[in-house]
């Protein structure tokens, strides 16, 4: 068999190290999901203060969060396998095989970058969402962003104004202040229901994503962007007031440029929604460029030795 023809059958094994935050149990698990599609992996969870004993050698570790590098790299030292970070590791980004990064962090691609738009995440397409069904999901304070409890409300309003003949429902987070729980008793009725963060899970969200066929997220929420682009939708963006100059935000600016993402004063000023773009497939594309990159590494060898 030539080394080709065994990359084909890479990963079979895969390793998910986690540190249990949702966000980035959502990250591995997108990628993990388009790699058992793609090759049948066999994917095990790992919290990363545990042990791996009685697990198969992993042919493949990812780890997500800064809590994770460190016992990814002990797990490859001590169990063979190649290693790959999603999000940027920052300084320790060299001794990893390869990072998977959302194009807002401002690397660049190469052998062992993998540029993504937005975190990969495991929503999919399950066909057309009933226009006249929208979901709003709301966020929080951010390091990015301000939070004016009392603009997004108004927002809010604004939207169902100009969309008036859409069913809401609006989905608030655990970052989300409780003056602006409160003050949504303003705005839901008959045609706005409220779910509360502690009254669903990720999983019940991905549901409603995929019954209803327009979106719109704050800008705070990075993650239920892409997560709503992946799913079909047609997206738009609650402005927040960005704390200063930053990718997050010049990222957002770029989506809505490109018609992917849909800003207020638009539906305000057309008095409709714009068609859903095409949804990414990002975590798919990650895993295919992983795999593809598999043919490299099986001639090179280990990405951190000298010259690699």
């Amino acid at each position: 068999m030539t080394q080709r023809e065994s990359a084909r059958g890479w990963p079979r094994v895969v390793w998910c190290i986690h540190d249990n935050l949702a966000g980035h149990r959502q990250q591995l698990k997108g990628l993990a999901q388009a790699l058992q599609i793609q090759q049948s992996a066999e994917v095990y969870w790992l919290p990363y203060t545990a042990s791996a004993r009685g697990l198969p050698a992993p042919e493949l570790i990812l780890v997500c969060g800064r809590r994770t590098h460190w016992a990814g790299l002990r797990a490859r030292w001590r169990h063979g396998g190649k290693l790959v970070a999603l999000m940027n590791p920052g300084p320790l980004r060299p001794l990893f095989d390869a990072s998977i990064v959302p194009e807002h962090d401002g690397l660049q691609a190469s052998a062992r970058t993998i540029v993504t738009r937005g975190p990969v995440n495991p929503l999919q397409p399950a066909g057309q969402g009933d226009p006249h069904r929208g979901l709003i999901l709301v966020g929080g304070p951010s390091r990015h962003f301000h939070w004016d409890s009392r603009d997004v409300l108004q927002q809010i309003r604004r939207l169902r104004d100009a969309l008036p003949g859409v069913e809401w429902l609006l989905a608030t987070s655990r970052r989300t202040p409780e003056d602006f729980v409160r003050a949504l008793g303003a705005v839901e009725d008959e045609h706005c229901r409220v779910l509360a963060a502690t009254e669903t899970t990720h999983g019940g969200l991905e549901a409603h994503y995929h019954e209803r066929g327009i979106a719109w997220v704050t800008a705070d929420s990075a993650a239920m962007l892409y997560e709503a682009l992946s799913s079909g939708a047609a997206v738009g963006v609650l402005s927040l007031q960005p704390r200063r100059a930053n990718r997050l935000q010049t990222g957002l600016e770029k989506l809505v440029a490109q018609g992917y993402l849909t800003d207020l004063n638009t539906v305000v000023r057309t008095g409709a929604m714009p068609a859903a773009r095409p949804p990414l497939h990002e975590a798919q594309r990650a895993a295919a460029a992983l795999r593809a990159r598999q043919i490299a590494w099986s001639h090179k060898g280990h990405c951190s030795a000298p010259g690699k």
